[in-house]
């Protein structure tokens, strides 16, 4: 609190070498910035800091005492003021990286609470007698400007300064700085420290520096742009004090009120234009990190299709370096050959269509990578805003896992989880879109219901694993059994059924019948255990029950099974 007090008193001395107007009543007021920058940074618990620095400040400068407080008192509760209004503003960075912290700080920083050290000042001088009421307008005119200029030039200055770097340079942004500042600097000095003749009075020579802040904030942002004003101010201010630059001629208020206007205008004009940058390169910066850590691959295409943009994970799902990628077409380069025609002509609709047209929607498509394999991604182009001519970003998402999955979740719903036969569900669904062919087309179709004989005694005795084993090797000698075109399911335990469908006649399923009874004739060898086994088979027609549906079409067969196993296993029962 203390250096505090004694930072601002000599913050307070330098300013007041710049009074014209009257002793007290300053050019530029560099405490107002100082202050401000504290109770942002350290908290509005120092404000008794800035109340003694101000106070004695004024005391030393031979005013009354009471004027002297009253004076302190404004400069106290104008940073006060400022720091809670922009505590209220909502969530005010001081690093002043984006464009609404600098407004808030031209707004309430400079504008409006400096409004309240200018009306207590001025009237604490005017009622002690220091200064004649007569000259109250000017002074108050002359202090407002003056604590504006110290809040836009001192404030910014301490804020950003306070956070940068927040990296390590870069040499070439050290060799650009040092260019813009011995710029910057010999201009002002051209400017400000030099007499200008008089026939060249009317040229305004100032806003030579306009460039160089402007290149400030452009290129080095909010804090590139504070220090630049703060450097051309000094300039001016040290050059007008002497006598020197444009604003040494004419009347003392009216030129000395210019120069405030200047700096005030070029501070402000500045800060909010490096702040827009800050926030633009801190917008570009995420979007970066968004685009480098991104899952997807991100392709961004100009409006003749050539790739202007290619993120890692594209780098790696398509084998292309960044640099190989630029410049090429983005249809030649990663669609599919079969299918680069078909997207040549989508992408032309979509730079013909303009905003809101057919981009953004998701279609599925194949890809391929640098090494010619192909393979199937989902994606997305989306129109990017704004862009004249119009350029695009694709979003693609290599779909070959999800494809995977679907496949085996599909493949899981219609088949056996131990044989991969098909299961009972999908037998039933082939069975009932046969029955509804055969009755409007004459077509005659068969199912045989398959039961294995004494199968519960083998798994019993032998266990589960066996059995499940035992299954297995009986499905794959079932499936060489059936003709290609025909059905074979397994309904559960040891029960199988077969849909034989343009069954021409009862020969055709005895020849199916022969084949199974003469597989299983030869003996499974299952964990050295050679076993062996015979089944029960039930056959029901199409023509047995032309009317019935695809269940009673299944209980025929499996009642002709159960009549089978009570006669013997020479041939097949028939409904």
């Amino acid at each position: 609190m203390l250096a505090l007090a004694a930072v601002y008193v000599a913050a307070a001395k330098f300013g007041f070498t710049m009074a014209f107007t009257a002793e007290q009543v300053t050019l530029v007021w560099p405490p107002t910035g100082l202050a401000l920058a504290a109770l942002l940074l350290l908290g509005s618990d120092l404000w008794p800091g800035i109340f003694i620095g101000a106070f004695v400040a004024n005391v030393t400068m031979n005013e009354p005492m009471a004027v002297a407080v009253c004076v302190a008192t404004g400069n106290t509760l104008e940073a006060v003021t400022a720091t809670w209004l922009l505590g209220r503003y909502g969530e005010f960075r001081p690093s002043l990286n984006r464009l609404r912290d600098a407004v808030g700080i031209v707004a309430f920083g400079a504008l409006a609470s400096t409004a309240i050290s200018a009306t207590i000042g001025v009237t604490s001088l005017c009622a002690g007698g220091i200064q004649p009421w007569s000259q109250y307008g000017l002074l108050w005119r002359t202090w407002w400007i003056g604590d504006a200029s110290g809040a836009l030039l001192v404030a910014p200055l301490l804020l950003t300064w306070s956070r940068w770097p927040p990296h390590r340079p870069r040499w070439n942004d050290v060799v650009e700085a040092s260019v813009l500042a011995t710029g910057l600097a010999v201009t002002s000095v051209l400017v400000f420290a030099e007499r200008v003749p008089g026939d060249a009075a009317h040229i305004r020579l100032e806003y030579t520096v306009f460039p160089f802040l402007t290149w400030a904030a452009i290129r080095f942002g909010v804090t590139g742009a504070a220090t630049a004003n703060a450097l051309a101010s000094i300039v001016a201010v040290w050059g007008t004090v002497r006598g020197l630059g444009p604003y040494a001629t004419g009347l003392d208020d009216e030129r000395l009120m210019l120069l405030q206007v200047f700096m005030g205008v070029a501070a402000g004009t500045g800060l909010l234009l490096g702040a827009a940058i800050s926030e633009r390169n801190a917008s570009e910066a995420r979007k970066v990190g968004m685009l480098e850590a991104a899952l997807d691959c991100i392709i961004t295409a100009d409006h003749t299709g050539r790739i202007v943009e290619f993120n890692p994970a594209a780098e790696d799902t398509f084998g292309y370096r960044r640099a190989e990628a630029i410049g090429r077409e983005m249809a030649a380069l990663v669609i599919a050959e079969s299918l680069r025609a078909d997207y040549r002509q989508g992408f032309s609709r979509a730079v013909a269509e303009g905003p809101g047209g057919s981009a953004g929607r998701r279609f599925e498509t194949m890809a391929m990578r640098a090494d010619g394999s192909e393979f199937p991604v989902e994606l997305s182009l989306t129109r990017i805003p704004d862009t004249d001519p119009p350029m695009f970003t694709g979003f693609i998402r290599d779909i070959t896992e999800q494809q995977r999955v679907v496949s085996r979740l599909a493949f899981r719903a219609t088949h056996d989880g131990l044989t991969d036969l098909f299961n009972r569900t999908e037998f039933m669904t082939r069975l009932g879109e046969a029955v509804t062919h055969a009755g409007s087309g004459g077509v005659r179709i068969a199912v045989l219901f398959v039961d294995l004989d004494r199968f519960k005694v083998i798994n019993d005795r032998l266990g589960h694993d066996v059995g499940d084993r035992l299954l297995i090797a009986i499905a794959r000698r079932l499936r060489a059994c059936v003709r290609p075109g025909d059905t074979l399911a397994r309904f559960g335990g040891d029960e199988f059924a077969i849909l034989i469908e343009q069954a021409a006649d009862e020969a055709d399923v005895v020849t199916v019948t022969d084949r199974i009874h003469r597989a299983l004739d030869q003996p499974f060898s299952i964990d050295h255990h050679e076993l062996t086994i015979t089944a029960s088979i039930g056959v029901a027609f199409s023509a047995d029950a032309v009317a019935a549906g695809p269940e009673d079409l299944l209980r025929l067969a499996d009642l002709a099974m159960y009549r089978k196993k009570a006669a013997g296993r020479d041939r097949p029962a028939y409904s």
